[in-house]
């Protein structure tokens, strides 16, 4: 999968100038803190933990200072929750596994996210230029792993759905580098507002706060 992003990133921008004028690119990596949260009382939110979230952006700007945003990235997160009364998950080519009363597990979920949103920018100010952007998630599930008492990594098998959608908003600080090629670093928040697991009985999102560090081009 990070072979197919990285394939995807090199013919875009090869690609860059049959787009025209009003497309813009960069790449970044976003290190996160992240965490899950649930809607019932015995599936309690345990620890935030590191992920990442790589890839490349394209914005269209359909005016000088505004522009449609989106691109494609790898979106690594995890979250640790305790089930009060237990449970179980299914396994891949094995028996399920049962979680005792009390318990934590800790989910490891993979996706390619593809954000669709607006992002608004400032006009230049000596060499910084602002923006903002927010916008949705859509994000397709590509490993699902998870950390039980005894064992680590344990390949799920199918209790990570398959689709999930979340919001953002966000803002960076650009430095030019000279022409249209600028550095940028700056803070954003994502949270999941569809369920992740398949269990029906309760709704389990997550929360993440990004560093956002990147080149534009």
């Amino acid at each position: 999968m990070v072979k197919k992003i990285c394939i995807i990133v090199l013919f875009l921008f090869a690609a860059k100038p049959f787009f025209g004028q009003g497309f813009k690119f960069g790449v970044f990596f976003n290190p996160a803190i992240t965490w899950l949260k649930s809607d019932v009382q015995d599936i309690k939110p345990q620890n935030a933990h590191p992920g990442f979230d790589f890839g490349m952006s394209v914005n269209y700007f359909f005016a000088q200072n505004y522009a449609f945003a989106t691109g494609v990235s790898l979106f690594n997160t995890s979250g640790t929750l305790k089930y009060e009364n237990g449970a179980t998950f299914k396994v891949k080519n094995g028996e399920p596994k049962n979680l005792e009363q009390g318990e934590n597990i800790k989910f490891r979920i993979q996706y390619v996210k593809i954000p669709i949103g607006l992002k608004f920018k400032t006009h230049r100010i000596g060499r910084m230029i602002y923006s903002a952007n927010l916008g949705f998630d859509p994000m397709i599930r590509t490993t699902q792993r998870a950390d039980f008492k005894e064992e680590k990594k344990i390949d799920l098998d199918k209790e990570i759905k398959f689709f999930n959608m979340g919001w953002h908003f966000g803002g960076i600080a650009a430095y030019s580098l000279g022409g249209e090629a600028a550095v940028y670093g700056g803070l954003a928040f994502m949270n999941t507002f569809t369920d992740i697991t398949q269990h029906s009985r309760d709704k389990i999102s997550s929360g993440n706060v990004m560093l956002r560090i990147g080149v534009l081009f």
